[in-house]
C-alpha cells in the first residue's frame, strides 16, 4: 500500500492541507486533485486507487474547502490558483497531471494559463466559461435558503441543480439523489458559512480569463446529461485550450464521479499516462473543439 501524510500550509494568513499518497515508482508526473465546491480532499479517494499505481496522487483543500481555514467571498478564484501555486511550490513539484473538478476548474485553468510548464496534463470536468444567468439565480436562490436556515430547501435545491432531470438514463441515479440529499441536508454549524461562501464565489465569478491555454495537452469532459455545466460549456472552454480533447461520459450528469466512478477513474488514469481514449465504451466520441474566430482573443 503507498504511504500516506497530510501536509498543513499557510497561504496569505490562511491555513490549507493536502494528502499526499506516494509512489516511489512512478510513470507519470504527480496526479494534483483540487475538488468541487461542498467537497473536501478525501472526494476522489475511492477513484485514485488506479492513479496511484502510475503515480505519486495529491488531493488538496485549499482555502475554504474542507478542513481548511474558511475563505471570505470576496476572496476571489485569482487568489485560488495562487494558493495552488504555493502548494506545488512547497511540495517541491515541477510538472504535475492537474485535475480540477467543477468549481475548481477556473482554479486548475489558472494555473495552465499562467504557468504552463508547470502542468504536464489538464484534465478539468464539469466545466463552463462562466455561469450562465439561469444557473446563477438557481444558485443564489440556494445560497438564501441556507442563509434563512432551511436546510430542507437547500438541500432539495441542490438535488434539483447538480442533478438531471428523471427522464434521463443515469447510472445510480436512485442511490445518488439519496446520498446528496442526506449529505447537503446535513449541513450545520461551522460548514453553513463555508457553503455560502463557496456558492457566492460562483455567482459573483466573471469568468475564464481571455488569452485560453497553450503548450498543455488537455482533457475536457462531463456527463452527458450534465444539467448544470451543459455539453455546450464545456465545448466552450475546450475550444480555448490548445489542442485539446472534448468528450462525455454516457449514463452520468454533473456527477459522474459517484455515478460512474470506475469508468471515470480509468478514463483519467488513461489520459495522464498517455493511453488511448478512443477504444472506451462509456465516452461519446472525442472531439477538438475550435474556438470560432469571431471569439479569438
Amino acid at each position: 500500500m503507498n504511504a500516506e501524510r497530510v501536509r498543513h500550509f499557510t497561504f496569505d494568513g490562511f491555513g490549507y492541507r493536502c494528502r499526499v499518497v506516494e509512489n516511489a515508482a512512478a510513470v507519470t508526473e504527480p496526479v494534483v486533485v483540487v475538488g468541487g465546491a461542498f467537497q473536501d480532499m478525501y472526494a476522489y479517494q475511492r477513484l485514485e486507487a488506479r492513479w496511484a499505481a502510475s503515480a505519486t496522487v495529491i488531493s488538496v483543500d485549499l482555502p475554504g474547502s474542507g478542513a481548511a481555514d474558511p475563505l471570505p467571498a470576496s476572496y476571489g478564484f485569482d487568489f485560488l490558483v495562487g494558493a495552488l501555486a504555493d502548494l506545488l511550490d512547497r511540495l517541491g513539484l515541477g510538472r504535475v497531471n492537474l485535475f480540477g473538478a467543477s468549481y475548481a476548474v477556473p482554479i486548475a485553468y489558472g494555473l495552465a494559463q499562467e504557468r504552463p510548464e508547470r502542468v504536464a496534463r489538464l484534465a478539468l470536468v464539469g466545466a463552463a466559461p462562466l455561469y450562465p444567468s439561469a444557473e446563477r439565480a438557481a444558485l443564489r436562490t440556494m445560497a438564501d435558503a441556507l442563509e434563512r436556515g432551511d436546510v430542507g430547501a437547500y438541500a432539495r435545491m441542490s438535488v434539483a441543480a447538480l442533478l438531471s432531470h428523471g427522464e434521463r438514463e443515469v447510472h445510480k441515479r436512485a442511490v445518488v439523489t439519496r446520498v446528496l440529499a442526506r449529505t447537503m441536508g446535513s449541513v450545520a454549524g461551522a460548514d453553513i458559512p463555508r457553503h455560502l461562501a463557496s456558492t457566492r464565489r460562483v455567482i459573483e465569478w466573471e469568468g475564464l480569463r481571455p488569452g485560453g491555454v497553450r503548450d498543455v495537452p488537455a482533457l475536457v469532459f462531463t456527463g452527458e446529461h450534465d444539467s448544470l455545466t451543459r455539453p455546450a460549456l464545456g465545448r466552450e472552454v475546450a475550444a480555448t485550450i490548445a489542442g485539446s480533447v472534448f468528450t462525455l461520459i454516457r449514463g452520468a450528469d454533473h456527477l459522474s464521479h459517484l455515478e460512474r466512478p470506475s469508468e471515470m477513474s480509468e478514463l483519467l488514469d488513461r489520459f495522464f499516462t498517455d493511453r488511448p481514449l478512443a477504444d472506451l465504451p462509456y465516452l461519446t466520441p472525442l472531439e477538438h473543439p475550435v474556438l470560432p474566430a469571431a471569439l479569438v482573443p
